[in-house]
């Protein structure tokens, strides 16, 4: 738990520094320095380029993760792993490009948007999945070197501050629209070339031919697991993406920019379970292929009861905030309340079940992901489209947190059977509790007629009253001893030598 531990807070630090860059781009920039139809073509773009990339990559994604630790021994058989890893979603690339370009007057007709602008520019989508695509295979293996920050760090802070300097340079006339979306799209392009840069530092960098002297049933399994996990992606892409792309072919480009600015938001509280997932994947896979249980239940407990904890946190201070953010809102983006709501209670539960996904997708039975993926492909898709014909972008968040739920319900019934573990202990009654009183409480603070005082005073007593509550009862050591450990380094950095 100490690398998991010490990589989290890392994680964590450029999250939340990602966080205020996000909220500094997404709610003052984007809503304000552009157009509601040209904010929801770039969310078009991007969201369509995710769900592209899970077709792509033909299932190279997960094996980076899964079967690493088969070629970790020798430089020059990670060599050759890396070099198979890139050469696979490479085809891939070119058998895409091929399809979209052929296919651009079906594709185009299913955004019959007034505005025009998803046809003007329909080619981008080429270069911005090349940037998504070879940054996810490349961050997956960086990450299976037991290095979970660098990707983070690029994702999260190192894009965000070349879109704001993009915003910026736009809001004061310095390029105009169309080059903004070129800097848009090469600023996705530039994080595979950061990390090629980082492992080429790092003595990673090297391709040889992808021959391996593994057993033609090993290699034959890794192409059953990339099969299957190809599936279980884009159902997860899906899931977290397919509600934006809808509502720009069944509305228009309007309604996904004042979506994806809830759903952003409604998101936020999800921050602490990628830190975590992003290097407990990578040791699950150890403890599978070693059988090691007990540390598997032991890290699947911790890991739910602490994602819990944060994720309540973040909820309570986000409700409680809401008329502070929606102040902050063009009127016409003001409609986002509910579904900021809805989006986080699914991203609530979503974290509350664990890594339960990451425990299927590294064991043997990574298969069971095909009939569930299945399953909630056509549930995404088909509740999507029923409920946002009657409930607009509402219906949007609905349908979404409807798949969200069952998906992981079905997987937690599936691993408490199939292994014998379930993440839920009695603490997290008890911090539910917590977090619903500390709501109520925060309601009855009257609005104290400044953003920043309100902001900063309603968090606080949350924050105070709920982190105080986890302590005085003893419900997680792992936030207690992380408490001590920052008031020590506080004490110590304070403490003259």
């Amino acid at each position: 738990m100490g690398v998991i531990i010490r990589q989290s807070i890392q994680n964590t630090i450029i999250s939340y520094l990602g966080v205020a860059l996000g909220f500094v781009s997404t709610i003052l920039l984007f809503p304000n320095f552009l157009r509601a139809e040209q904010y929801g073509l770039t969310r078009v773009l991007i969201t369509t380029a995710m769900l592209s990339s899970q077709f792509v990559h033909f299932g190279v994604k997960s094996i980076v993760i899964r079967y690493f630790p088969y070629f970790k021994h020798s430089q020059s058989s990670r060599y050759r792993f890396l070099s198979l890893i890139l050469l696979v979603p490479m085809v891939g690339m070119v058998l895409f490009t091929v399809v979209y370009l052929l296919c651009d007057d079906l594709i185009i007709s299913l955004f019959d948007d007034p505005s025009g602008l998803f046809p003007e520019y329909y080619a981008y989508l080429i270069p911005l999945v090349f940037g998504v695509l070879f940054f996810e295979i490349l961050n997956n293996y960086v990450r299976a070197l037991q290095d979970s920050v660098t990707g983070s760090f690029v994702n999260e802070v190192f894009v965000r501050i070349l879109i704001i300097l993009l915003l910026v340079s736009f809001h004061y006339d310095l390029v105009g629209f169309t080059g903004f979306m070129i800097g848009f799209i090469l600023t996705y392009c530039l994080q595979p070339v950061y990390l090629l840069i980082y492992l080429y530092r790092r003595g990673e960098l090297g391709f040889k031919l992808p021959t391996f002297d593994k057993p033609k049933k090993f290699m034959r399994s890794m192409g059953v697991y990339g099969l299957f996990s190809l599936l279980a992606g884009m159902a997860t892409q899906l899931v977290g993406n397919i509600d934006q792309v809808m509502l720009g072919a069944m509305i228009d480009l309007k309604s996904t920019a004042i979506y994806a600015i809830a759903f952003y938001v409604g998101s936020v509280i999800a921050v602490p379970q990628r830190s975590i997932v992003k290097i407990a994947s990578p040791l699950l896979a150890d403890f599978l292929k070693e059988k090691k249980f007990d540390e598997i239940d032991s890290l699947y407990k911790r890991t739910a009861l602490n994602q819990i904890i944060a994720g309540t946190l973040l909820y309570v201070g986000v409700w409680a905030n809401m008329h502070n953010l929606m102040d902050l809102l063009p009127p016409e983006y003001r409609g986002g309340k509910w579904i900021i709501l809805v989006i986080g209670a699914a991203k609530l539960f979503n974290m509350a079940t664990g890594v339960n996904g990451s425990i299927i997708a590294n064991s043997k039975h990574f298969r069971f992901d095909l009939y569930t993926n299945i399953m909630l492909i056509f549930l995404t898709v088909g509740t999507n489209y029923i409920l946002i014909q009657y409930y607009g972008m509402l219906g949007a968040a609905i349908a979404t947190a409807i798949s969200i739920f069952i998906y992981n319900f079905v997987k937690f019934v599936f691993v408490w059977i199939t292994f014998g573990m379930q993440p839920f202990r009695w603490n997290a009654l008890a911090v539910l509790g917590i977090a619903v009183a500390c709501l109520l409480i925060s309601f009855q603070i009257p609005y104290l007629y400044n953003f920043i005082i309100d902001v900063l005073v309603r968090s606080a007593v949350i924050t105070i009253l709920f982190t105080g509550s986890i302590l005085l009862f003893n419900l997680s050591t792992d936030v207690k001893n992380l408490l001590i450990n920052i008031c020590s380094r506080v004490q110590n950095y304070f403490t003259p030598t």
